[in-house]
């Protein structure tokens, strides 16, 4: 409607309009509430303020985020750029002020590879591992969660990448499961990955990764149960340290080692089962 208005002033006037001068054209727009067209004249004649008003009138927020940079109010130009999805334009504006972790914010929509390296580079780690996520490098989000100081942010991280983990496994993608459960220390979710794989070093491997793992928490049967079928002296003395006799004697027995299976019952007072395995195996009784 103000169209046809403005339309119907400039035959009245003879399309004088088209012969003022810029400011006079702008003043005269705004007048007939034709702001965006006014806005333009003004931004042009560098009459920013009035530009600003009347880019806010008519809602013209890519404008009016050029014009707020040209009056200095950036964090204004910033907000608009957000509220808006002007994701590129933000992006820009907060590198020429310098603003190295909102520009990041920015360029993670549209080129998060980009923002993962400047939130990297700000120290802002949990940022750039949810900029790594969205392009599926969970290995670089891996470096960057476990480089978080805030340990809120660090173990949130590391659960998003548990859950891809799982994800993984889940749609049969098993080998990339194996690596980043590996990555992430959780073994025995690494074991049913080699297992469905059916690569035995793979298996082997983390039988060992995982006595060594609950050795070092001093659960000592559970890692000899993990490490017997491949390191079986280790295993031995880790059912020592458990106390897990009947454990270790079937591991002797199983070797061989029948004296030794009989000196551990008679260290532990169970002469029943010491006079079974001297009978059964002809152990001497007395020294010979």
């Amino acid at each position: 409607m103000n169209y046809l208005y403005f339309f119907i002033y400039c035959i009245r006037n003879n399309f004088r309009f088209f012969f003022l001068s810029s400011p006079q054209k702008a003043e005269v727009l705004r007048h007939k509430k034709l702001y965006f067209w006014a806005g333009l004249f003004y931004m042009e004649l560098k009459y920013y303020p009035q530009a600003a008003e009347c880019f806010e009138k008519t809602k013209a927020h890519s404008h009016l985020i050029l014009v707020y940079q040209k009056l200095g109010l950036y964090s204004k130009a910033i907000e608009i750029a957000d509220q808006r999805k002007y994701y590129k334009k933000g992006a820009l504006l907060c590198e020429k002020i310098k603003n190295v972790k909102k520009a990041a914010y920015f360029y993670a929509y549209f080129k998060p590879l980009y923002a993962a390296r400047l939130y990297k580079g700000e120290g802002f780690y949990y940022e750039a591992g949810q900029c790594y996520l969205k392009v599926y490098q969970l290995f670089s989000a891996l470096e960057c969660f476990k480089s978080c100081e805030d340990p809120i942010k660090k173990n949130d991280g590391l659960k998003q990448l548990e859950e891809f983990a799982a994800v993984l496994f889940f749609t049969k993608h098993y080998e990339d499961a194996f690596k980043l459960f590996v990555k992430l220390g959780d073994y025995y979710s690494a074991l049913e990955c080699a297992k469905k794989l059916k690569i035995d070093h793979l298996i082997q491997q983390i039988h060992l990764l995982i006595g060594s793992s609950e050795a070092e928490n001093k659960n000592y049967v559970l890692a000899a149960k993990y490490l017997e079928p491949y390191d079986r002296s280790k295993a031995l003395l880790y059912y020592y340290l458990g106390q897990a006799k009947s454990d270790a004697m079937r591991l002797l027995i199983a070797e061989n080692n029948y004296e030794k299976a009989f000196n551990l019952c008679i260290h532990h007072n169970d002469l029943d089962s010491a006079y079974k395995l001297a009978t059964t195996y002809n152990i001497p009784l007395t020294p010979a």
